[in-house]
C-alpha cells in the first residue's frame, strides 16, 4: 500500500497560500461565501494533490489571519510536511513567526519554504527575502530547508516545487496502522439521504465500513456506513488520509469540531492531564501558577489552569513538567501534542507533549516529575514497566499499547524483556509489575497472619476476603494465579477456599482443649445427628472450635446439623453397596438402613445429592454416575 502524506500550508495573511495550492493542484480551497467574497481564508480548507501518476497527497489550507489562528490550529494535527509561505512583497511577517512556532512545538519534521509573487519583485529583493528567512528559522525544524520562489500566476517554480514535494514525500516515515483508528474530527454535516458525515485527519489507525466506532469526549457509539477518501468511496481509510465518514444513529448536533473518532471504546477522558512544554523565547511574559491558558489538542480548544510541578514558574524559553487542571473533559492519549495560548491577551506562548493523559491531582512533586521524565526520555521497557507499577491489576498488551500509543508487537517484544528481566510477569493473558505483587504479597502475608491471631481455631481466611482486602482490582482468575505462585512458593497452603500461611495448625489449649473434649464428647460415637445451637449454645469460641474440627473429626450436613465424620463414611459405604446390589432406594430403605429418624435420613441423603454421590429419581436415589 502507498504511503498517505498530508500537506500542510502555514504563513501570513495574503501570502498567497491558497493561490499557491490551487496552482499545485487546480482547486480553490477557499468554500465559504464569505471567504469569496474577502478574498480571505477563514476555515480549513482541503484538497488532493496528485504528485505524479502513482502519488498523492492530502493538502490542508490554514487561515493566515491572527484572528481565525483557532482555526489554523483544528488543522495541524496529523500534517506530515509543511509548506511555510512567505509572500516576496513583504518577507516574514508576525504571523508567520506565530505560526513557525506552533509548527516547532507541534512536532513536524518536514518543510520547504516557498516563496510566493516571485514575479512581483527584483531578484536581489528575493535574495534578500531568503537571508531573513534563514535567520528566522534557524533553530527550527525548518532549519537547512529548501526554499524555492515561486509565482503561482505565471507558474514560474511550481514544477520545481512539485519535484521538491516529491522528494519529500518520500522521507516522510510511514503511520502506525496497528493501533485503533483515531481522527479529530474538524467538520460536521448532514447529507440528505446518508446522514452525519465527520471530516478530518486520520492520525492512526485503519478505519473499516461497519467498524464499530465511539465519538469522545462524549463517547457515543456509532457505526460507520461509508468512507470517502478525495470524494471517492472506500471500503477502508488509513492513517495519513483526509477522510470523510458517514456515521449511523448520530445527529449534527451530537459531534462538533474538536470531538474525537475512534474504533477504541477506551481512550483516557479526564479533567486533568500531566505534560511537558516549553515557553517560547519570544512570549511575553512567563507562565506562572495557576495561569489560565487555552489548550489546543488535535482540533479543539479547552480552557484550564497551569500547575507547574518543579517550581511555581517556568521562564520564558524554557521547558518544564506541568499538570492543567481543564475546564472540560478531554479525551488524549500519552504522547500527544498541544499548544498553549495565553487566555488573555491570545498569543501562542508554547507546547509540548501529553505525558500522562489521567493523572491524579498533584502539585509541586519531584517524584511525580521524575515519573514523568521516564514517561517522556527512558527506554520503552521503562515506559512499559512505569505503566504497569501505575496500575493495581494485570494488563492486557493491547491496554498497554494503547496507553503509549505504540504498536503492538514492540510493545510484546518490551513486555519479554520486562519478563526476561523479572521487572513483569504474566499473570494469565494480562501483564503485572514484579515488584507491585511482591509488595501486595508481603502485604497479604501480614493479612493473613493476623487473621490467625484473630481468629486461632480458624484454618484460614477465606480467598474472597483476602481478595477485597489485598488484591481487590484483581479479577477472579487472576487471583486464583497469584494464589497458586504463592503456593508454589510455599508462602501459603491453600484448602478449598480457604488460605492459611504454609506452617499454621490449629493448636488446642487451655481453655480450648476443654472445649474441644467436651464437643467431641457431644458428637463423636453419637448416632443420630446434632444441632449446632443445642450444643453450642450461641457461645462463640465453641462455635469457633466446632468450625476447627468440621472435615477432620465432625462432618456438617447441612447449616444447622453435624455428624461424627467417621459415621458418616460408614453410611455412604452401607448406602454404596446397597445401590450396588439394588440400583435405587427409598427414603424408608435407608431409614431402616441407618436406624435414623426420618428428619435425619432425609437431611443425610440430600447432603449426598449435593455432593454428587447419588440423584433423584421419582421416589428414589440411585448412584450418581
Amino acid at each position: 500500500m502507498n504511503k498517505n502524506i498530508i500537506i500542510g500550508t502555514a504563513g501570513h495573511i495574503d501570502h498567497g497560500k491558497t493561490t499557491l495550492i490551487k496552482a499545485l493542484t487546480g482547486t480553490d480551497t477557499d468554500r465559504l461565501k464569505e471567504e469569496k467574497k474577502r478574498g480571505i481564508s477563514i476555515d480549513l480548507g482541503f484538497t488532493s494533490f496528485k504528485i505524479n501518476e502513482n502519488k498523492s497527497a492530502g493538502i490542508i489550507d490554514v487561515p493566515g489571519h491572527e484572528k481565525f489562528l483557532k482555526n489554523m490550529l483544528a488543522g495541524v494535527a496529523g500534517m506530515d510536511m509543511i509548506l511555510l509561505v512567505v509572500s516576496a512583497e513583504e518577507g516574514i511577517m508576525p504571523q508567520t513567526r506565530e505560526h513557525l512556532d506552533i509548527l516547532n512545538l507541534i512536532g513536524i519534521k518536514k518543510g520547504i519554504v516557498v516563496i510566493t509573487k516571485a514575479e512581483k519583485v527584483e531578484k536581489e529583493f528575493i535574495e534578500l527575502i531568503k537571508e531573513d528567512i534563514i535567520s528566522e528559522i534557524k533553530g527550527t525544524f525548518l532549519e537547512n530547508s529548501e526554499i524555492i520562489a515561486v509565482d503561482s500566476i505565471s507558474r514560474f517554480g511550481i514544477n520545481d516545487l512539485v519535484k521538491k514535494i516529491d522528494n519529500m514525500t518520500d522521507e516522510v516515515e510511514p503511520k502506525n496502522l496497528s493501533v485503533p483508528a483515531r481522527m479529530f474530527v474538524d467538520r460536521v454535516f448532514s447529507i440528505k439521504g446518508f446522514g452525519t458525515v465527520l471530516t478530518g485527519t486520520l492520525i492512526e489507525g485503519t478505519l473499516n465500513v461497519d467498524d464499530e466506532v465511539t465519538i469522545y469526549p462524549k463517547k457515543i457509539t456509532s457505526k460507520v456506513r461509508n468512507i470517502q477518501v478525495h470524494s471517492k468511496s472506500v471500503n477502508s481509510g488509513y492513517a495519513g488520509q483526509r477522510v470523510a465518514v458517514n456515521v449511523s444513529g448520530i445527529s449534527v448536533d451530537e459531534v462538533e469540531r474538536g470531538d474525537i473518532l475512534s474504533s477504541s471504546n477506551s481512550i483516557p477522558k479526564s479533567m486533568m492531564i500531566d505534560a511537558k512544554i516549553k515557553i517560547l523565547k519570544n512570549a511575553s511574559r512567563d507562565l506562572e501558577h495557576w495561569d489560565r491558558v487555552r489548550v489546543y489538542h488535535g482540533a479543539r480548544e479547552i480552557l484550564g489552569r497551569v500547575v507547574p510541578l518543579e517550581k511555581n514558574r517556568i521562564n520564558k524559553g524554557e521547558e518544564g513538567y506541568v499538570q492543567i487542571r481543564l475546564e472540560e473533559v478531554l479525551a488524549s492519549k500519552s504522547m500527544d501534542k498541544i499548544i498553549l495560548r495565553f487566555y488573555s491577551p491570545m498569543e501562542t506562548i508554547g507546547g509540548g507533549t501529553i505525558l500522562d493523559p489521567n493523572p491524579p491531582k498533584h502539585n509541586i512533586n519531584l517524584d511525580i516529575v521524575e515519573n514523568l521524565r521516564i514517561k517522556e526520555e527512558g527506554r520503552l521497557e521503562d515506559k512499559i514497566e512505569k505503566v504497569l507499577m501505575e496500575s493495581s491489576s494485570p494488563l492486557l498488551s493491547e491496554v498497554i499499547t494503547q496507553e503509549l500509543n505504540e504498536d503492538k508487537k514492540i510493545v510484546e517484544e518490551g513486555l519479554e524483556i520486562l519478563i526476561e528481566e523479572e521487572r513483569a510477569l504474566k499473570i494469565n493473558e494480562g501483564y503485572f509489575s514484579k515488584d507491585k505483587l511482591a509488595e501486595l504479597n508481603i502485604k497479604a502475608i501480614d493479612v493473613i497472619s493476623k487473621y490467625h491471631k484473630t481468629f486461632p481455631y480458624r484454618f484460614g481466611i477465606s480467598k474472597e476476603e483476602l481478595r477485597s482486602r489485598v488484591y481487590k482490582s484483581f479479577k477472579p482468575k487472576d487471583f486464583d494465579k497469584v494464589l497458586e505462585l504463592l503456593n508454589i512458593s510455599k508462602e501459603v497452603k491453600i484448602k478449598e477456599n480457604i488460605i492459611s500461611l504454609t506452617d499454621f495448625e490449629i493448636t488446642y489449649e487451655g481453655k480450648g482443649a476443654a472445649v474441644k473434649k467436651e464437643l467431641e464428647n457431644h458428637y463423636l460415637n453419637n448416632m443420630s445427628p446434632l444441632q449446632t445451637d443445642k450444643v453450642t449454645e450461641k457461645d462463640s469460641l465453641k462455635e469457633e472450635i466446632l468450625n476447627s474440627l468440621i472435615g477432620i473429626k465432625l462432618q456438617r450436613i447441612s447449616d444447622d446439623l453435624i455428624y461424627d465424620i467417621s459415621l458418616m463414611e460408614k453410611i455412604k459405604n452401607d448406602l454404596l453397596n446397597f445401590l450396588a446390589e439394588n440400583e435405587k432406594i427409598t427414603v424408608k430403605d435407608f431409614k431402616d438402613m441407618t436406624g435414623l429418624s426420618r428428619k435425619y435420613t432425609i437431611a443425610i441423603l440430600e447432603y449426598f445429592d449435593n455432593n454428587k454421590i447419588t440423584k433423584r429419581d421419582g421416589d428414589f436415589r440411585i448412584k450418581y454416575n
